[in-house]
């Protein structure tokens, strides 16, 4: 079916013709970029359109030739070929009684750029049909030897750009730049339109066409793959990106103004296994890939195309197949790697590739559309994060433990030291306290040395060090200051000032090499905490695996971070990177300041199945039920403190505690009321701490995540070891020990009433101290 339609032949030069209403195929992306995939049709109706209709395109079109060079009017080439110039004030009163009103004057116009609108199908004048909307079914593998053309059949993304067309007369070829000489003859500029320009569109239009051919033949039927289609789509994409300056994803990454990470949809346009990664191999072995295994593939967004270098994980999917020329794929947190500033991807090096890591890579719907996705993408299931995977851009998961803020000093000989928030302040109080005593015995130096000394250089031939020389062997120094002029009042003064600042630097520079000397140069100290978690479960899963478990390290926490993140909250976590896994429990890593916990409702969360156990405060008497290596929260009485001792590479001190939940009338099982905990510390250099003050027997405190370890059978005690992530509390009206409250309360009272037995149970751990000692 045909209908008439205004095209423009060049220049402002305009001409009635008919046009098939064959569907026409737009690029792929999304409705509000470039890359929209989408069939859409001329016309809907199989009726001519009315006069109106056509006066209103054809104002439209006069329209766009405003700011041409005075005198010069748009010329209209009516159906009998007669050329008709027509002024603004006749396009003005035209659109008047039609109803339409433009807001131009008629008397002037303004000159307006050069970049006249050449694309009849943008801005769209309907709604546009997707492929999935018209298509309806995934690509097919369909025989069509039959229909198609060995040529068709064989376009490539590597090859499309030297497919060529045959005219009418089937003798000439008309490749890219007889289609580059088309599009200037319908307005296109070279400045913006160059060979290159067109060349690239050319490329990844006829390979769509030829896709959409060879995998949709029922629909396609020769309709799609054809000159006037690839014109079009030329002459569309010209009036997107020139006219109205719509930018693609890969475009807009390369040109610096879109991140990456950003999530995008991207198609493999290629692939290119063992590639030279010479460029970047610090950034590739971050990903997972290394540089001698490497595999690059080319990812297009159906407008511009870029290598992509893919991680150990994915390069396994491609060799097994389930990575592919023509798979979509989403991408979610990707890096950048050779790139040094913005870039034209019509110039961009081979050495310019995004890195992708399996746990922001994910196939997609085929009929997704390519491009910067709107919105936020589900979140990687946890138990599916690959500990060498990359980052996690977004997981779901649920908090279990939240463990104390704890603080990790680097040594100037590479080691590390962590420490506990009430260990960290004590060591920075005497850090400040040794500093404090070099300084004053450097300053006190330079004093002695200021009396005994004198400061200046005896063939100093300044003005001002000469009337130093003098003041300092003269009898009456006033009398002489008196007599001076001002100019040498200034001298003097002048000078003295200097003196006085080499002195102080030379006694800044004594400092620091003092410090050094003595080991107390900057401290790099870095707080961190740890946060155990767990993958939620939907209730509708029916698989036998059980929850993957995290601990999560948060680097530099915010406050926030510290003070709201919750146990039995769960959360969407952006930002995570894994760096290791065993059998049971997956580590990550984060930065507070990049890493976002977004709390789920509770509306959402009841779709999950419960994940946490609040914390309980354990009796003695039932620490037999809690497994071994298994964390537990005690509030007790302290019988004795033990002195720190030093192990082989740590320091140790063991605290010996009870809580009466053992009743005294079992005499057999009295020999089983005491918990021996283990305090061990790495800081083997520094024996002014301790763990656990001695002051604190006889005191009631609350311990928490404690491990529980093997009992000692031959001196009845129960065993347990203090780690990084244990803390006790004295004052227990806080969060993190509320629990503790109530036990707490109980075991005071019992310890009031039972100094008898708590004289035995401490009688009890010295003989147990000296058979040892023994």
């Amino acid at each position: 079916m045909s209908t008439w339609q205004i095209f423009s032949d060049a220049g402002n030069s305009f001409r009635w013709g008919t046009s098939d209403q064959n569907p026409q195929i737009e690029p792929e992306g999304d409705s509000d970029s470039p890359n929209a995939n989408h069939i859409y049709s001329h016309y809907t109706s199989s009726s001519l359109p009315s006069m109106s209709d056509l006066l209103l395109q054809g104002c439209s079109k006069l329209l766009d030739t405003r700011g041409e060079s005075a005198g010069s009017f748009p010329a209209f080439q009516t159906g009998l070929g007669k050329l008709v110039t027509v002024k603004q004030s006749s396009i003005a009163k035209a659109l008047s009684v039609l109803g339409e009103d433009t807001g131009l004057s008629t008397s002037t116009s303004e000159p307006s750029c050069c970049k006249t609108g050449i694309s009849s199908r943008y801005p769209f004048k309907i709604p546009r049909m997707y492929v999935k909307e018209f298509i309806k079914v995934p690509p097919s593998n369909q025989n069509m030897s039959e229909v198609l053309s060995d040529q068709i059949r064989c376009i490539k993304s590597t090859n499309a750009e030297k497919y060529t067309f045959r005219d009418e007369t089937g003798l000439n070829c008309i490749g890219p730049e007889a289609f580059f000489h088309m599009l200037a003859r319908t307005g296109g500029l070279e400045q913006y339109a160059s060979k290159e320009w067109v060349i690239n569109h050319y490329k990844w239009i006829v390979w769509k066409l030829a896709c959409y051919e060879r995998y949709y033949p029922s629909k396609a039927a020769g309709k799609f793959f054809t000159m006037s289609n690839v014109l079009e789509e030329l002459k569309y994409r010209y009036e997107r990106e020139v006219n109205h300056g719509h930018r693609s994803a890969i475009k807009r990454i390369l040109e610096g103004d879109a991140s990456p990470s950003l999530m995008m949809v991207l198609c493999i346009s290629a692939v290119c296994s063992n590639c030279d990664l010479k460029n970047d191999t610090s950034s590739v072995a971050e990903t997972g890939a290394q540089n001698s295994n490497a595999t690059k593939v080319e990812l297009t967004d159906g407008w511009y195309a870029m290598d992509a270098v893919l991680d150990a994980q994915l390069s396994k999917q491609l060799a097994a197949g389930k990575l592919f020329v023509g798979q979509k794929l989403r991408i979610w947190g990707a890096g950048l790697c050779g790139w040094v500033g913005p870039v034209s991807p019509l110039e961009v090096s081979r050495t310019v590739s995004l890195l992708l890591h399996i746990n922001g890579t994910y196939r997609t719907h085929w009929a997704d559309r390519l491009g910067f996705c709107k919105g936020v993408g589900a979140p990687l299931a946890f138990r599916c994060i690959k500990s060498n995977g990359g980052p996690v851009p977004l997981t779901l998961v649920g908090v279990r433990r939240i463990y104390p803020l704890l603080y990790k000093e680097r040594l100037s000989n590479g080691g590390s030291i962590v420490r506990s928030e009430r260990m960290e302040s004590k060591m920075v109080q005497l850090y400040n306290q040794r500093r404090s005593t070099v300084v004053e015995g450097i300053v006190s130096e330079f004093q002695r040395g200021a009396k005994d000394s004198n400061n200046y250089n005896d063939t100093d031939s300044e003005e001002g060090a000469k009337i130093l020389r003098i003041l300092e062997t003269a009898a009456e120094p006033e009398v002489l200051m008196a007599e001076m002029s001002p100019e040498q009042l200034t001298s003097f003064a002048t000078y003295q000032a200097k003196l006085e600042a080499t002195k102080q630097s030379d006694m800044e520079k004594a400092i620091k090499k003092a410090f050094e000397g003595t080991g107390l140069g900057e401290r790099e100290v870095t707080p961190f905490m740890r946060v155990r978690v767990v993958g939620l479960t939907n209730k509708i899963y029916h698989g036998k695996d059980s929850p993957k478990e995290g601990l999560i390290t948060i680097w530099n926490p915010t406050d926030k971070q510290q003070h709201e993140l919750a146990e039995g909250q769960a959360y969407s976590v952006a930002g995570l990177v894994p760096i290791n896994s065993d059998a049971n429990t997956l580590y990550l890593q984060a930065r507070g300041s990049t890493t976002k916990w977004q709390p789920l409702s509770s509306q959402v969360t009841e779709h999950f199945m419960r994940f946490h156990s609040p914390r309980k405060s354990v009796l003695l008497s039932g620490l037999g039920e809690v497994p071994l290596s298994s964390e537990f929260d005690i509030a007790a009485v302290v019988v004795y403190v033990g002195e720190v001792f030093a192990d082989p590479h740590q320091r140790k001190q063991w605290v010996f505690v009870t809580d009466g939940s053992i009743s005294e009338s079992r005499s057999e099982e009295l020999s089983n009321s005491l918990l021996a905990i283990s305090f061990c510390s790495s800081d083997i250099d520094d024996s002014s701490f301790a763990p656990v003050n001695s002051n604190l027997a006889g005191s009631t405190v609350g311990f928490c995540n404690l491990i529980k370890r093997a009992k000692d059978q031959m001196n009845h005690l129960w065993v347990a070891e203090a780690t990084e992530n244990s803390i006790y509390f004295l004052n227990l009206d806080p969060r993190p020990c509320s629990h503790l409250k109530n036990a707490a309360s109980l075991t005071q009272k019992w310890a009031r009433m039972s100094s008898l037995t708590l004289d035995k149970l401490r009688e009890k751990v010295l003989f147990i101290i000296g058979d040892c000692k023994g």
